[in-house]
Formats: structure tokens, C-alpha cells, sequence
């Protein structure tokens, strides 16, 4: 129930995101994506989860468990909620569990934009080999077509934005792999070339993501009516929960 409420919470974000005059579907995919990664990962932390897709558990723990219709109905008013989930089925119906492995390094790609913002070179280094060896684990696993729907469910514009940001992430990429072919083994370049372009512009996304962020929590966005509104009524929910 924990994991529902924090995902509601999340949504409720989210919207208030995609109601911003300033704001585009491009960047409310980006945050849903970041929001579906971090589920996943805590979802499958759950021994003995009964579903396999995030798609299933939105199913049956939200619309269809019935204590959560308030927060549907009262999000219907600003947003077309369940329209907006209707697009996302390709990234809700991928395995939880494969989904779950790129959340770690979610993480390392958010520090590194973070650390580069900052000017910390070593950290951002240290942060980036660690991505490399991060990468390498998820290269163990299929997850080249998980990544393409996840590349898919963002059908991102470029941007000055967006391009310096993937432009930091790709820099960091490349000092990773100087520490990288000192500290392991060497995989052939090619093969990475291909499947890490793939993987980074997903977090690319991410990171991008992270900047236009920053930027609105400058604008008060946790001001904004509906944003209110909403959150009222998850409390008011929890408050039931708990009685």
C-alpha cells in the first residue's frame, strides 16, 4: 500500500507538470518514465509479487481495487488520465523485473548530470565507471528490446536542453570507458558503441529531465491549485487507510 500511495504521489506530480503552459508531453513522458523505473525497482523488492508487468499492477491495485477511484475521478478533471496511461502501454507492459534493472543506473546518469552541473571531475568520473560497470551487468541481460520501448514511450523532441544534457551524459561516457579499460576486461567496442547508444538515450532522457525540473521548482509549481487539490485527497486517502 506504501508503494501505491508513493506512486499516486508521483502521478500527482506529474499532472501538475503536464498542466504547466510551459510544459509538453515530452517532459511529462520523461517524468512518468523516471516514475515507472523507480516502481518497478520497488516492486520488485516484493517477495512472492503476484504480478509481472507494471501494467497488471496498475490494474488491479489502482483502477479496479476501488479505494482509489477518488484520486482517478478527481485527476479526470484536470488531465485525461486513463488516456495518458493508454499511451504508455508499451513501457507498462514490459517486465517488472527487467525494467527494474536500469533504476540503479538511472541513478548514476541523474548524479553524473548533477556532478557535471557542479564542475566535480573526479566524482563525476568515479560516477561514470561505476555506470560502465553498471551497464555491463544490465549487457548480460536482453534488454535491448526493453530499452527500445522504453525509447519508444518517450518520442522526445530535441532541444538546446536536451542536447547538452545528452551531450554531458555521452562525455562521461567516454572518460568512463578510459577507467573502465583499466580496471576490467575489454569488450569489443563496436558491440558496446551499438547497444550503449541505445541504453543512454534513455538515461539521457532522464537527465534531461532532471534540468527542466530544477528549473520549474524555481516557478513555485508547488502552488499551483490543482496540485493542492490533489494531494488533499491522497492524504485524505491515506487517513482512511490508517483507521
Amino acid at each position: 500500500e506504501k508503494i501505491t500511495i508513493g506512486f499516486l504521489w508521483l502521478l500527482e506530480h506529474c499532472y501538475s507538470i503536464s498542466k504547466d503552459r510551459n510544459y509538453n508531453e515530452n517532459n511529462t513522458n520523461t517524468f512518468f518514465l523516471y516514475i515507472i523505473l523507480w516502481l518497478s525497482y520497488k516492486l520488485n523488492q516484493i517477495t512472492g509479487l503476484k504480478f509481472t508487468k507494471i501494467n497488471d499492477f496498475y490494474t488491479n491495485q489502482v483502477n479496479n481495487s476501488g479505494k482509489y477511484s477518488e484520486f482517478i475521478s478527481d485527476s479526470s478533471k484536470f488531465t485525461d488520465l486513463n488516456g495518458f496511461i493508454d499511451k504508455q502501454k508499451d513501457l507498462l507492459n514490459i517486465n517488472i523485473e527487467d525494467l527494474s534493472k536500469f533504476y540503479d543506473a538511472s541513478k548514476l546518469i541523474c548524479s553524473m548530470y548533477g556532478k557535471i552541473a557542479q564542475n566535480k571531475t573526479v566524482d563525476t568520473l568515479l560516477n561514470a565507471a561505476s555506470f560502465v560497470s553498471k551497464y555491463k551487468e544490465l549487457n548480460n541481460y536482453n534488454i535491448e528490446d526493453t530499452a527500445r520501448k522504453i525509447n519508444k514511450s518517450q518520442n522526445t523532441t530535441k532541444s538546446p536542453e536536451k542536447t547538452s544534457a545528452t551531450n554531458s551524459v555521452q562525455t562521461s561516457e567516454q572518460n568512463s570507458e578510459l577507467i573502465s579499460a583499466q580496471t576490467s576486461e575489454v569488450t569489443s567496442s563496436s558491440s558496446i558503441g551499438n547497444k550503449l547508444f541505445t541504453v543512454l538515450s534513455v538515461f539521457g532522457a532522464i537527465a534531461f529531465f532532471l534540468g527542466i525540473s530544477y528549473k520549474y521548482s524555481l516557478f513555485g509549481f508547488r502552488r499551483r491549485a490543482q496540485k493542492q487539490y490533489l494531494r488533499e485527497k491522497i492524504k485524505n486517502i491515506k487517513n482512511r487507510m490508517s483507521h
